[in-house]
């Protein structure tokens, strides 16, 4: 009687503790998100405030100064306003702008003064303060853990549509909005922009530079289009990082020669994905020589991830002659088995690469291939989890959309550092907790709005008094 007891009452206990994690208040749920926030500012971005104020001012009179000014526009992205006037309003909460003092220990301005600095400041500013905080990261070893094969950055290329203005743009942006016309004659009038992002194995991705694919506000014979855009995007990831291990991913518009010219001349790797029908002269080397054994090596590979059974068949070719390149082709044949319902799924996965495709390291190469992907993640933060995309921060002048653009993303890239940091890994996977990246974002902003954090403010500073290492997972 005693043991039942005994077990009843731990039981309970046990209940009690799972209920009070699972009940966890806003306001401490916040507090763990400030704390990992000022964390990140604190060891990976420690001179942002200086690398702001150091930015060319174009203003004559100034009432805030541009670090100021910046600093609430990359608030406003970290606090996934979904506006100018959602971040106004929030901003005049209770204690906000005295709980922001606290935090950036720099004054609050309004938003519609922001957006008139960012219509006049120079898109390439913001551009690279951005490529310096990326190129800091990679200095510190930060993303080393995550490359592929232990060598090679992969940066994953691919283009998504960011604004459409209709039949009628402004008459500001139409010198550069791309004009499209449907099968039924409707018209209308769109800005696009071409995105590399780094790509981490562990799931992690990270803006590096964005090219808009726009025209140029001349009277032009051709509009942009996409790989005249990547051809801009590759020259700045050289001038930006001349040294890095480079290998790029992407779809399979870029099975062509340019993608390989681009890459041979910067010393680059690529890995393309390959549709039926793209280049015919290589499919039809591709299959006259998959009937030859020597030509074509296999592999294969079973995997056990309850309820399913995975079976893959990895076909490779090598030393393709391409005009003047040397390519080597890729084929995954998946096929996915339900153990309960026995329900067949076959997928099939192929690529082009240069890089050199043997036994050991097809595997590896295929799933990097895959991992391109990831910016789908990218753009679907961008467009559905905060980061705004589709609104128009401002409505007419074409300067400031780019400058709106280059804060998003340097907010982006705080926010993937914060949420992969291990606090809130662990934190995720608690069991008895239900918590997503939303609520947790809205807590902070919770937070800042109606709570008091000059303790907890008091912590963090005794904290980043000395030098510390925040740990990613």
């Amino acid at each position: 009687m005693k043991k039942k007891k005994r077990l009843k009452k731990a039981i309970k206990k046990r209940r009690l503790r799972v209920s009070m994690r699972a009940t966890r208040s806003a306001k401490e749920n916040g507090k763990i998100m400030l704390w990992q926030m000022k964390k990140i500012l604190q060891c990976h971005f420690p001179d942002l405030t200086d690398r702001l104020s150091s930015l060319d001012d174009p203003r004559k009179v100034m009432q805030y100064t541009i670090e100021e000014m910046v600093m609430a526009a990359l608030v406003l992205f970290i606090l996934k306003s979904k506006s100018r006037n959602d971040f106004n309003l929030k901003s005049n909460e209770i204690h906000f702008q005295e709980n922001y003092y606290r935090i950036f220990r720099l004054n609050l301005p309004g938003m519609d003064a922001v957006n008139e600095l960012l219509e006049k400041m120079e898109p390439h500013e913001l551009e690279a303060l951005n490529c310096h905080f990326v190129s800091a990261l990679i200095k510190k070893r930060v993303f080393h853990n995550s490359r592929f094969f232990g060598k090679y950055f992969y940066i994953a290329v691919d283009g998504s549509g960011a604004y459409n203005w209709g039949d009628t743009p402004p008459k500001e942006i139409l010198p550069y909005a791309l004009k499209r016309e449907s099968s039924k004659g409707t018209v209308s009038y769109t800005g696009q922009i071409l995105v590399a992002v780094l790509v981490c194995s562990n799931g992690m991705y990270i803006p590096f530079v964005t090219e808009w694919i726009a025209n140029d506000g001349q009277k032009y014979e051709k509009q942009d289009c996409e790989m005249k855009a990547f051809k801009r995007l590759a020259a700045k990831l050289k001038e930006y990082f001349p040294k890095l291990n480079i290998c790029i991913l992407a779809d399979g518009l870029y099975s062509n020669v340019t993608i390989m010219d681009i890459c041979q001349q910067n010393g680059w790797k690529f890995i393309t994905v390959f549709k039926d029908g793209n280049l015919p002269s290589v499919w039809e080397e591709v299959n006259s020589l998959l009937s030859i054994s020597q030509k074509g090596c296999n592999r294969e590979q079973e995997q056990r991830s309850y309820p399913y059974w995975i079976k893959r068949n990895y076909q490779w070719i090598k030393d393709l002659p391409y005009q003047k390149h040397t390519i080597h082709w890729m084929e995954c044949v998946q096929e996915t088995t339900n153990s309960e319902t026995q329900e067949k799924k076959e997928s099939r996965f192929v690529f082009l690469t240069n890089l050199d495709v043997n036994y050991k390291n097809v595997v590896d190469i295929l799933m990097a291939g895959r991992a391109r992907w990831w910016i789908e993640e990218h753009f679907n933060t961008l467009k559905n989890r905060g980061g705004a995309l589709h609104h128009k921060f401002n409505r007419k002048n074409f300067d400031a959309l780019k400058n709106w653009h280059s804060v998003r993303q340097l907010a982006c890239m705080m926010i993937q550092l914060l949420q992969h940091t291990q606090e809130l890994q662990l934190l995720k996977k608690q069991k008895g907790m239900k918590m997503t990246w939303q609520q947790l974002w809205d807590d902070l902003c919770t937070l800042f709005k109606i709570h008091e954090i000059e303790e907890i403010i008091a912590e963090i500073d005794i904290w980043c008094s000395k030098k510390r290492q925040v740990r990613l997972e």
